[in-house]
């Protein structure tokens, strides 16, 4: 079970009127406080108070927290677009600290995200133990600290799942979460905004499309069509889910629009990756949920009635995916690069085949192989784009190996859970754990063409699958508990 049941002692309502009590006095005197102190400090006090306190009454508000954090890009919008100061550390201070309290509070203490914990903690010592072998640290020390603030996630998604209504609640912040971004990406590219980022969650730019085509490329709050793709994907089969197993007809309609809007931005983020990924997503969707054979006509219908409407030189764009590893000079650019990155990658991992050259330094090595391989003009520090040679070249078999452990944790723990969810006849649920799994392929699909970098969201995904046997439990024993106390009545 995710939280412990009580032991000796539950917290009165007296008790929580208290600290609720206590709580509005603190923000009284923090409205005092305002001519005193800059008012966006005294802001975020309250904020932070705030937070806490509803965290304390309910935890669920903490998992919605992150999970916003998580598909909105907050932290990053704050800081770049409204020169607020880191806000994702704080945001994870506060909800452990909503833990603690309401643990003696209720007595209630959260004991799931173990998993999550240890699988976290092994791949980071691996990561650290890298920089220490390579003797570099470079820009690794950052890529640690990264890696630790996003794998948080996890762990708090295995600390805060308490059960089956919770799970469903998440899934919807995260599905309201992406229909929010691509409505705005949809409105942005339908009206030609893209002077204005609508306060940093809808960026775009003028990129290279195919050869001498250039266009609008939508990055959402991410900064980077690729990785906006990679996120709209891990959502979809979300949504496709409620869409499909949601008992309200207007939720399903939500759902239903959040489907269509996200897979519209993905392709036009122009990403080659997303969209091959987006079909890989929607075809295990459709085989668990067929759809009548009048969808899949006016599906059609409307696929070929919007092939005039896509932008200019996207067809090209997709099939020249075919060409990476080719060097010919006429090459598109972009994967004259790819190809040269996927070199790279692999002569660092022939270098030190067991340890790598150091997580988070294969931009500061890139230059160097790159100018040996002679295919790529640029001599400047570039990613991977490719999340398994990426691990390969950085951490060696050890990080291979601890990547692949994790992916298989995953699937493992996702499975135990939907059995047990089948065994409860909870469906709904088992649906929700089918569609977790097809999110964690989108992701290591696009994470073909993409390095590890924007996980935070990824690192949610892993940490609900990883606590969905705890999830089922903890439902499990609490329909349980309900039976006795009804038969007791």
């Amino acid at each position: 079970m995710t939280l412990a049941a009580p032991r000796g002692r539950r917290a009165s309502r007296g008790g929580i009127w208290g600290f609720a009590g206590l709580v509005i006095l603190i923000v009284a005197a923090g409205v005092a406080a305002m001519g005193v102190l800059p008012p966006i400090l005294v802001l975020a006090g309250l904020l932070a108070i705030a937070g806490a306190a509803a965290i304390v009454l309910d935890p669920q508000w903490g998992l919605i927290a992150v999970a916003a954090f998580a598909v909105l890009r907050l932290a990053d919008v704050a800081t770049n677009f409204h020169g607020a100061p880191p806000t994702f550390a704080p945001l994870v201070a506060i909800v452990l600290l909503g833990l603690i309290l309401r643990g003696r509070a209720t007595a209630e203490w959260p004991v799931g995200g173990g998993r999550a914990l240890l699988l976290v903690a092994a791949y980071g010592a691996i990561a650290i133990g890298s920089l220490l072998i390579s003797g570099d640290s470079g820009d690794g020390t950052g890529a640690v600290r990264t890696l630790f603030e996003d794998g948080a996630v996890a762990v708090l998604a295995g600390m805060l799942l308490r059960g089956a209504t919770d799970l469903h609640r998440l899934v919807w912040a995260l599905v309201g979460g992406g229909a929010l971004l691509a409505t705005l990406s949809i409105f942005q590219f339908a009206t030609g905004s893209f002077g204005s980022t609508f306060g940093g969650f809808a960026q775009s730019a003028v990129q290279n499309i195919f050869e001498g085509t250039d266009d609008v490329r939508i990055s959402g709050p991410v900064g980077d069509p690729n990785f906006y793709a990679q996120l709209l994907v891990m959502i979809i089969p979300l949504a496709f889910d409620r869409m499909r197993d949601e008992i309200s007809g207007l939720l399903r309609s939500i759902a239903g629009y959040a489907v269509v809007a996200m897979a519209v931005t993905v392709v036009l983020t122009f990403s080659r990756g997303g969209l091959l990924a987006l079909a890989i997503v929607m075809a295990f969707m459709v085989v668990r949920h067929p759809p009548r054979l009048r969808t899949v006509a006016a599906a059609g219908l409307l696929l070929v009635a919007a092939l005039p409407l896509m932008p200019s030189g996207y067809a090209e764009r997709l099939t020249s995916l075919t060409e990476v590893g080719e060097v010919e000079a006429g090459i598109d650019p972009s994967l004259r690069g790819r190809t040269a990155e996927l070199g790279a990658a692999m002569a660092m991992f022939w270098d030190r085949p067991l340890t790598g050259v150091g997580f988070g330094n294969f931009a500061a090595e890139y230059p160097a192989y790159s100018d040996d391989l002679g295919i790529d003009v640029r001599d400047t520090p570039r990613e991977a784009h490719n999340l398994y040679l990426e691990t390969a070249a950085e951490t060696g078999l050890v990080g291979l190996v601890a990547l692949t452990g994790l992916v298989v944790a995953s699937f493992t723990a996702l499975a135990a859970g939907r059995r047990r969810f089948r065994r409860m006849a909870d469906l709904r649920s088992d649906g929700i754990g089918f569609a977790v799994a097809v999110s964690l392929v989108g992701y290591l699909v696009t994470s073909v063409f993409l390095h590890m970098a924007f996980a935070r969201l990824a690192w949610l995904v892993i940490g609900i699958a990883l606590a969905f046997p705890s999830v089922a439990r903890a439902e499990d024993e609490s329909r349980d508990a309900a039976v006795q106390e009804a038969a007791w009545r």
